[in-house]
């Protein structure tokens, strides 16, 4: 009996491992395909600690089918130390930097809030609770794929 449960466990454990797909090479853009949600939660000060005085934000993230992973820092904070793990939802950024009009992809992703989608762009590990999941994206592009 213990043998069985042993062995359970280790397949359990192997085929979460096999579940996500680590993407490299870092710092280049990669298209995701998943359905874009509208999140509603806490933000400063505490990020949900004391919903009495955070402030409610709205932020956009992409839903994936099977969670993705990407290099992950030993040296990072200690709020952060479980935020190695994979993630099956991003948050959405839209800088300036990323090449495109920001305000014209955030305006479509806001539209295709529902939709299926492909988003490409660079994945980053999160270094602060304001960056809301332990991966995100600065989107470079984002289209429909048609389907909800």
């Amino acid at each position: 009996m213990k043998a069985t449960i042993i062995i359970l466990i280790a397949l359990s454990a192997f085929n979460v491992a096999h579940a996500q797909v680590v993407l490299e090479p870092a710092n280049q853009p990669v298209p995701l395909s998943g359905i874009i949600r509208e999140i509603h939660g806490f933000g400063p000060p505490g990020y949900g600690e004391d919903k009495k005085t955070d402030a409610h934000v709205t932020y956009l993230v992409i839903d994936l089918p099977k969670p993705i992973n990407i290099a992950c820092s030993p040296e990072r904070p200690q709020w952060a130390s479980e935020d190695c793990e994979a993630a099956r939802r991003l948050k959405l950024f839209f800088p300036a930097s990323s090449g495109g009009d920001p305000e014209k992809l955030e305006r479509t992703a806001e539209k295709l809030v529902g939709r299926r989608v492909s988003v490409t762009g660079v994945l980053h590990r999160a270094d602060t609770v304001g960056e809301m999941t332990p991966i995100y994206i600065d989107v470079t592009a984002i289209e429909s794929a048609g389907g909800k």
